[in-house]
């Protein structure tokens, strides 16, 4: 353990062992033995919001952590993903005479390297701060990471590593394997995601990348991505065009600039799937603070920190999930989701659960929440699986959080907006990504015909040999209670009598037992009882901007001065 590990694990320790114990009552009333403590959803929120100021008050690997955890409804509940989607990394800004210090451990003197520069930060996170400069004349953002944040950053990773471990083992004891291994997960996904947004120089080749494919498909009228300055960019400072823009959160200011908004929300979607499935590369933290509208119309997208780069067949699997959803074919869906490793459909009754899970969630991304029966589909998965229907990886699951993002974006800024119907029309009826529908089609109905078969014969050939073991049980044991009787009648030995008795009832018992249905979901479901709670619940998206039913958007931030400008987007 290094030496600046220490006061980190302490700190960490001291904020969060308070809840942990908490935690572990509600589990144990006395911590050790006990019936779990009942707690109502006022209880659980609360339990919620502790955790959210705990890991804001941590910092930023915990900011990050808690980032992980909104897209782990598979383990962590719905009302705390609920709360730790509404943290906000915005944070002091630090002293202009430290960002003089890391420009000029990376680049020189900014007096020499810039015309001039802004003092004043135009926005401030836990990573980085961005400031207004300029260079021969022209305006540019500098993105400059905060002093000592990759020693602070390892030091939390390393003390991070230490608690986990131990909650591992805890977890293990108390019967709770499943969770101990999503926990270790999401700590090694969160150690590899921040040390790669640390790192300002894969930041800025992914914004360049993105940039050239954007103004060689010519889609750079309708979307802007920062030029850079490569030139001035290294690991801790990224020099890009200043491209001003209005937030697509303040709904009225882009109407007074006569902007359409369901053009908006088009075009964000549209950008973030060429980047996923055209550039092969998910940005995968889209949020209304990360996007603006430049004044003719574009799309200005910030910040590509967080950003990664599935392998080429599970991209390709997860476009056909998503054209799947699409065009509601929930035989593609599923074979998707099979062919991901997320899912293994091992008879008729799951492969039906499954398709009412899909049939679910293409009513979700088109907008049809009303039409869900949500107990229909929880009681199907219930009947169908032991435990962990789906499991998806690290990838998938930041994918599916840079895809509900911006569904979450373009709904709240066009209530009418149709997210599937892009999907099918991206994926299916346009050159943009090429996929071989009817041809997936007839792959996933034979795979699913040929998993009815084998299905039904393994049912039939399990319901013979179930019934020829519950025929002999039953033979063996009214024999023993016939021979409890003859032995008492003809020695009188009640011992014997008693035993054989015994063991004719523990058979009949066991006869009897086996009809019984003992098929229950003894895991968390991946994605169910998130969406179960959260279609109960009000719908929000970032930002705490409430979705529209009707009406028009209410900004939550919309007495908080805005500067239109590139940000560093940690929120």
């Amino acid at each position: 353990m290094r030496p600046s590990t220490f006061p980190r694990l302490l700190k960490a320790f001291r904020v969060l062992a308070p809840m942990m114990l908490t935690h572990a009552r509600d589990m144990r009333r006395y911590v050790l033995f006990g019936a779990p403590r009942e707690l109502d959803r006022e209880a659980r929120r609360e339990r919620a919001r502790r955790l959210t100021d705990a890991f804001e008050e941590l910092g930023t690997t915990y900011v990050k952590l808690a980032q992980f955890l909104t897209t782990r409804p598979d383990f962590v509940p719905p009302v705390y993903i609920d709360e730790l989607q509404r943290l906000q990394d915005d944070v002091p800004p630090v002293g202009f005479g430290d960002i003089e210090t890391v420009i000029e451990d990376e680049l020189g003197a900014p007096q020499d390297v810039f015309g001039s520069i802004d003092e004043e930060p135009i926005s401030s996170a836990s990573i980085a701060q961005v400031h207004g400069a300029t260079v021969d004349g022209d305006r540019v953002a500098v993105k400059v990471q905060r002093p000592g944040l990759r020693e602070r950053v390892e030091a939390d990773l390393s003390a991070l590593s230490t608690m986990v471990s131990v909650l591992y083992r805890l977890l293990r004891v108390s019967g709770q394997a499943s969770y101990a291994e999503s926990l270790v997960s999401v700590s090694r996904d969160v150690d590899r995601s921040l040390r790669k947004e640390v790192d300002f120089e894969r930041e800025a080749e992914t914004m360049r990348e993105i940039r050239e494919n954007v103004v060689r498909e010519g889609f750079d009228d309708e979307v802007v991505v920062p030029q850079t300055y490569d030139e001035l960019c290294t690991g801790r400072v990224i020099v890009m065009s200043f491209e001003d823009g209005v937030k697509v959160k303040r709904f009225d200011e882009l109407r007074e600039r006569g902007h359409d908004l369901g053009v908006i929300a088009r075009r964000v979607v549209e950008a973030y799937l060429r980047m996923a499935f055209v550039y092969g590369v998910y940005q995968t933290d889209p949020h209304h603070g990360n996007i603006a509208v430049a004044d003719d119309g574009r799309v200005v997208i910030y910040d590509y920190g967080m950003s990664q780069r599935p392998e080429e067949g599970v991209t390709e699997a997860f476009a056909r999930f998503l054209a799947g959803l699409g065009v509601r074919d929930h035989d593609v869906t599923i074979a998707a989701l099979e062919d991901m490793g997320a899912v293994e459909v091992s008879s008729r009754k799951g492969w039906e659960a499954m398709c009412d899970w899909a049939d679910a969630l293409s009513k979700d991304v088109a907008g049809d929440v009303s039409e869900i029966d949500i107990g229909a589909v929880a009681e199907g998965f219930d009947e169908s699986f032991d435990e962990f229907p789906i499991q998806l990886n690290q990838d998938i699951l930041l994918s599916l959080r840079a895809i509900t993002g911006v569904q979450g974006i373009a709904t709240t800024l066009d209530t009418d907006y149709d997210f599937s119907a892009h999907l099918a029309r991206f994926f299916v009826e346009k050159e943009t990504f090429d996929l071989e529908l009817e041809e997936i089609r007839s792959d996933a109905k034979e795979r699913s015909e040929r998993l009815y078969l084998d299905s039904m014969k393994n049912e039939i050939r399990d319901e013979i040999r179930e019934g020829n073991r519950r025929t002999v049980t039953a033979v063996v044991g009214s024999a023993l209670g016939v021979g409890s009787g003859v032995a008492y009648t003809a020695v009188g030995n009640v011992a014997v009598s008693g035993v054989l008795l015994g063991a004719g009832v523990v058979a009949l018992g066991k006869v009897a037992l086996s009809y019984r249905d003992t098929g229950s979901a003894k895991g968390p479901m991946f994605m169910m009882r998130y969406e179960m709670e959260k279609w109960g619940d009000e719908h929000r998206t970032e930002d705490g901007i409430e979705r529209r039913e009707g009406g028009d958007n209410k900004d939550a931030d919309a007495e908080r001065k805005e500067t239109p400008a590139p940000e560093t987007a940690e929120d």
